[in-house]
């Protein structure tokens, strides 16, 4: 536990931890009910979930409040017992001193009795949301050591209407997410700087995943949830940000719903207003935009409508796409070359990459039963790089007796740049599975990632030969590195060879060296101790 820098208690079974890692220093939030663990996150980049930082901090909480609870116990005056011989007034002027000087307190007394407030013409959470923005104190060091900078006081306020939502409280719930989204985007104009670029999108989008919950309930009025988003999103604030596509997309879906309780069609307005005002009706925001409108029409069954939209604007790429996936379902394989080559032919010399295109056409060849477009299309896919289902259909438009000298030609195209070692050919050797030829490969290029990436498609057939080049390369490894990640990553190895035929007595052998010749490396034996 000596890792742990701070470990506090943020509010009401919310705590925060920051722990030194190997990485940097991480951020570790868990929310605790009723003893058990219901919410947790932590900044490091481990692939684990959860990482091993939650059951070090749950740990240290749980011997953070044993510790509290003991010394309770052992103080003459029970606190809780003092407060009830309190007067009203006494209490109060208590509670009132401290919150003056302790924000970890005041933020406490807000979540959970801010909704008792009543403002009949301002969200009541908004004010208090602002001061709390206002107050905050983002370190701006925290960029270099963390992923994202993180806002506890908005993390806190979305657990709140979360809290809301699972009591079907989803009056509060909206409010709290409304007062989010325009009180962080009115703090996000006025903060400005490179700061917000290290805020997650996570606060722009959370709010309205709340919203949707509860537009989903049918317990919140609908048409005044409608008639908010239409006011909000014209307001400058949420230009450039995440939270304009957010409102679109929950018109769309306050929309789609054909219950009479709100003017529908406005959205499409609005949509063909936005779409208007766009320069470039070809560009990625302008098939956002027709994208919502398709989605809306297809809602409501109109579906000749979304397709005219499709059929008017196939100068998108992700349209004409659509366009030809329709006419290859409908066995219009013409149309559907048509519109794919075109498309090509517009792009030769662009950046747009064509492999998507490229699957088209290979579906086309295969349903007409093209084998040369069918080999020439393959090829072209993998002559860049290997591709295992583009391989797959490449080997098969040739026969038995004319694949070995197609097989030669494309490892010479991949090795034409040099002799050094070439991951395509290692690959086209295992899909082939020449176990022998690619022993042979490996060890001409010999290194323990490159073993330990294709070493199953020989071992079976060759264990002895397998484990020397194993020995060989773990022990140039081991010489020319260290550190507790390299250890592991040799203990890994290790147990990889011991599972090869014989390989037990070779990773026996190999410890008892490692152990005489860096016998000064303590974290390395500790390491090698648990193989």
């Amino acid at each position: 536990m000596t890792d742990i820098i701070d470990l506090r208690e943020t509010s009401p079974n919310h705590w925060q931890a920051k722990y030194q890692g190997n990485y940097g220093v991480y951020t570790i939030r868990i929310t605790i009910s009723e003893g058990k663990t219901t919410g947790f996150s932590c900044s490091c980049p481990s692939d684990r979930y959860p990482c091993k930082h939650i059951a070090m901090i749950e740990s240290a909480i749980a011997e953070r409040i044993a510790k509290n609870t003991k010394a309770g116990k052992k103080n003459a005056v029970n606190a809780e017992e003092l407060l009830k011989i309190l007067s009203r007034e006494e209490l109060y002027e208590f509670i009132a001193r401290l919150i003056r000087y302790n924000p970890e307190l005041t933020n406490a007394v807000i979540l959970e009795f801010s909704h008792k407030i009543e403002t009949p013409h301002q969200n009541k959470y908004s004010l208090v949301l602002r001061r709390a923005l206002e107050t905050m104190d983002l370190d701006g060091d925290d960029c270099y050591e963390e992923d994202w900078l993180t806002i506890d006081v908005l993390d806190q306020w979305f657990e709140k209407a979360h809290d809301y939502l699972e009591r079907r409280n989803y009056r509060e719930a909206v409010l709290i997410a409304q007062a989010c989204i325009e009180e962080f985007a009115y703090w996000r104009k006025n903060s400005g700087g490179d700061m917000n670029d290290w805020v997650h999108e996570e606060y722009q989008t959370a709010p309205f995943e709340i919203l949707k919950s509860a537009a989903a309930s049918k317990k919140i009025n609908i048409r005044e949830l409608f008639d908010y988003c239409m006011e909000e999103l014209p307001k400058e604030k949420y230009a450039e940000t995440f939270m304009y596509d957010e409102f679109n997309d929950l018109l769309l879906e306050l929309s789609q719903e054909d219950t009479g309780i709100i003017d529908a069609e406005a959205f499409i307005t609005l949509q063909d207003a936005q779409l208007e005002a766009l320069p470039d009706k070809s560009s990625y925001a302008a098939q956002k935009i027709l994208q919502r409108k398709i989605d809306y029409y297809r809602s409501r069954h109109k579906h000749k409508k979304a397709w005219n939209i499709i059929e008017e604007n196939i100068r998108i790429p992700a349209f004409r796409k659509t366009l030809a996936e329709k006419k290859i379902g409908e066995h219009d394989y013409g149309a559907a070359k048509k519109l794919i080559h075109d498309f090509l032919n517009e792009a030769a010399g662009t950046k747009q990459h064509p492999s998507e295109w490229d699957d088209l056409l290979l579906t086309i060849a295969r349903k007409e039963d093209d084998t040369a477009a069918l080999r020439d299309l393959s090829r072209l896919c993998i002559d860049d790089r290997f591709r295992a289902d583009y391989f797959a259909l490449y080997k098969s438009s040739f026969t038995a007796g004319e694949w070995a000298d197609a097989m030669e030609d494309l490892i010479a195209h991949y090795q034409k740049n040099g002799r050094g070692f070439n991951t395509s050919v290692a690959n086209v050797l295992t899909a082939v599975k020449s176990a022998e030829r690619l022993l042979a490969y490996i060890e001409k290029h010999l290194s323990v990632d490159r073993l330990n990436k294709y070493y199953t498609v020989f071992a079976n057939a060759f264990p002895a030969k397998t484990l020397a080049l194993f020995r060989k390369a773990v022990d140039k490894y081991a010489a020319d590195n260290v550190g507790r990640s390299s250890y592991e990553y040799i203990a890994g190895i290790l147990r990889k060879m011991a599972d090869i035929p014989d390989g037990g007595a070779v990773v026996a052998g190999m410890i008892d060296e490692y152990r005489i010749l860096y016998k000064k490396r303590r974290a390395m034996m500790e390491v090698l101790g648990r193989v």
